[in-house]
């Protein structure tokens, strides 16, 4: 797996620095070598090495000073200090220390000692910017990568990457399971990158690869793939075959959870000119929150045109879910909902309530008329009582019914009763249980959050 180049500088005379310098090139670090503690000042400004080897004794001033500046001047991560000194004085070495030095070589020094003592510096230092959880390299890493690959002349495609539903998962099983899982899906990336690509974990489950621009699209589908086949090792029998978590939240409100999944935002620097790093994480993040609109591991890449910033309408993003493709058009339209509610009082103040939210409401009592307006109508969300009056079909019945119609299963359905039984809901194909009697702003901030995802894809 591909790391990002270490950066060296050397602070030293002119001979020195020169012979230093054709040393540690050999150990595959981009070095700088400069002459004077003025030259080095310049050169910070703009680069950020690993790693500092200076002389103790230069002409224009101790060494031990300048590495007291570095500590005091360099924000974190500061580069590794290893300081040459002329002198075998032990006081004068532990001198050094004191001002800041990291280490402190002898001047001159065995060549072969040299490259040995400073690829044990920067591997500890490789080992400290690793994410301890996946032992992956970690934020101040995948930041010199990204660096590094923006001022290269190669095209390259980087990959934003998470799970979905990681909280849900972690509060359901407990953290330590979630860090598993979190480390299965880094084995994963790790085992799809190429020799030259580059595996990055920021924190949490967030991760981060940089690959070859030729085909990202197949590498999102074999991450997506790959994990689907080893995810449901990490669940029990029960909710593998029921096939979704139950959340519970504040005054009892049940949701379905789907299985964990991953999203993917992929961006290619063939697409356009990116300014910072900063710039291309954020890039990539946002196709990723783009993905989790989609049910199942999914990827989004910028490979669609981008649209303009006001465009509501007609927004078009190519979308892959392990192997597949599909333009989906997003439209901007106001939510309709359909209140199923037999208590007449009750369906009044849930229509007066929800028309002040900006909705447009109808109401009916009956099941059968609940279906017709549901076939014909189609509204965005239904919020059903289960106990009806109909002899044929109760809110149970419905709620089946509309969620086995291909048609019909897509709209929102949540369901507001107070029958004891909590998971029976959730079972019959709700999307939201809440147990009455219900606090009514809680249920218009639910029912808001749902209406706000604009796509509801479903497997």
């Amino acid at each position: 797996m591909l790391l990002p180049t270490p950066i060296i500088l050397i602070i030293h005379q002119p001979r020195q620095a020169a012979d230093y310098a054709s040393i540690l090139e050999k150990t595959g670090a981009k070095v700088h070598a400069v002459t004077s503690f003025e030259e080095a000042n310049e050169l910070l400004s703009f680069i950020h090495p690993d790693l500092i080897l200076l002389a103790a004794q230069m002409p224009e001033g101790d060494g031990r000073l300048y590495c007291q500046q570095i500590r005091a001047t360099v924000v974190q991560p500061r580069p590794v200090l290893v300081l040459l000194h002329a002198s075998s004085d032990v006081n004068e070495r532990i001198s050094a220390f004191r001002y800041g030095a990291d280490d402190v070589l002898g001047d001159p020094i065995d060549k072969n000692e040299l490259a040995i003592r400073v690829l044990a510096h920067l591997r500890r230092r490789q080992e400290e910017m690793s994410n301890p959880l996946s032992q992956l390299p970690g934020p101040n890493l995948i930041r010199r990568m990204l660096e590094q690959c923006m001022v290269s002349d190669k095209p390259w495609s980087a990959m934003s990457i998470d799970l979905n539903k990681i909280r849900v998962y972690n509060e359901t099983y407990g953290d330590l399971a979630g860090d598993q899982l979190i480390k299965a899906l880094g084995a994963v990336l790790t085992d799809v990158a190429d020799d030259d690509d580059f595996v990055g974990h920021i924190e949490a489950d967030d991760f981060f690869m940089i690959v070859k621009p030729d085909n990202p699209e197949r590498k999102a589908e074999k991450i997506c793939q790959q994990f689907d086949s080893i995810s449901r090792r990490f669940y029990p029998k029960g909710d593998i075959e029921r096939g979704y978590l139950i959340s519970t939240g504040r005054g009892g409100i049940r949701r379905r959870i789907p299985l964990i999944s991953i999203a993917i935002g992929i961006v290619s620097s063939t697409k356009r000119r990116y300014q910072s790093y900063v710039d291309v994480l954020t890039s990539a993040r946002d196709y990723r929150y783009l993905s989790k609109q989609y049910s199942g591991s999914t990827w989004v890449t910028d490979t669609m045109p981008e649209p303009p910033p006001d465009e509501s309408i007609g927004i078009e993003e190519e979308v892959g879910s392990a192997g597949t493709r599909e333009k989906v058009e997003k439209v901007e339209k106001v939510s309709r909902i359909l209140v199923v509610e037999p208590d007449g009082p009750m369906a009044l103040l849930l229509q007066d309530s929800l028309t002040l939210e900006g909705y447009v409401v109808q109401v009916t009592s009956s099941a059968d008329d609940a279906l017709e307006l549901a076939r014909h109508d189609h509204p965005d969300l239904i919020l059903l009582e289960s106990n009806l009056t109909d002899r044929q079909m109760d809110g149970w019945s419905l709620c089946r019914t509309l969620k086995d119609d291909d048609e019909l299963k897509s709209i929102w359905l949540v369901m507001a009763t107070s029958h004891p039984d909590q998971s029976l809901a959730l079972e019959a194909g709700a999307d939201l249980y809440l147990p009455k009697p219900f606090d009514m702003p809680s249920l218009i901030s639910e029912i808001s959050s749902l209406l706000r995802t604009s796509l509801k894809m479903r497997g």
